[in-house]
């Protein structure tokens, strides 16, 4: 039997071959073999297998995180990230706001995105508003909200939270 490592690079190897050849064919093989793999996965490791299945999601959006990704985020970030992922949410429908466009940006994506804005901007935020830096006030919140919407739909499509952030 071959070792881990070895088989790891013969898996790599495969990946490789299947993205370079393009060929539908190819990528159907692959694909079955991966869901035969999900199924043990599923079985044997289902948190995971959610977790994949999560990390998979990113190829649905421009601008994706999975909730696990967002919460390393957030605990990480310095000054301190203002909304926990429940305060955020509560103020994004006491305000009425949306928290996915699809296929623009999900709603871990959005958190983190207004929580970095208010990390890393939120004191010139305050002074363009003339108010004191709060993080429930209604209006500190549009202005992180707008600015993240205006990073995650980076029109030059430049901006890449995963990479930013994970990567």
């Amino acid at each position: 039997m071959a070792t881990t490592q070895e088989l790891k690079e013969r898996y790599m190897d495969l990946y490789d071959y299947m993205v370079q050849s393009k060929d539908p064919k190819n990528m159907k093989a692959f694909g079955c073999v991966m869901t035969e793999m999900m199924d043990v996965m599923l079985a044997k490791l289902p948190a995971e297998a959610e977790e994949m299945i999560d990390q998979l999601e990113s190829i649905r959006w421009h601008q994706y995180l999975t909730p696990k990704e967002a919460e390393k985020i957030v605990a990480a970030m310095d000054p301190k990230a203002p909304w926990s992922r429940d305060a955020w949410k509560q103020a994004m429908e006491s305000f009425g706001l949306p928290v996915e466009d699809a296929p623009h940006y999900n709603r871990c994506a959005l958190w983190v995105e207004m929580n970095k804005t208010y990390s890393d901007y939120g004191e010139e935020i305050a002074a363009l508003l003339g108010k004191p830096l709060q993080p429930n006030d209604a209006d500190i919140i549009t202005a992180c909200y707008k600015m993240a919407l205006k990073t995650l739909r980076d029109k030059d499509g430049v901006y890449d939270i995963r990479k930013y952030f994970l990567w």
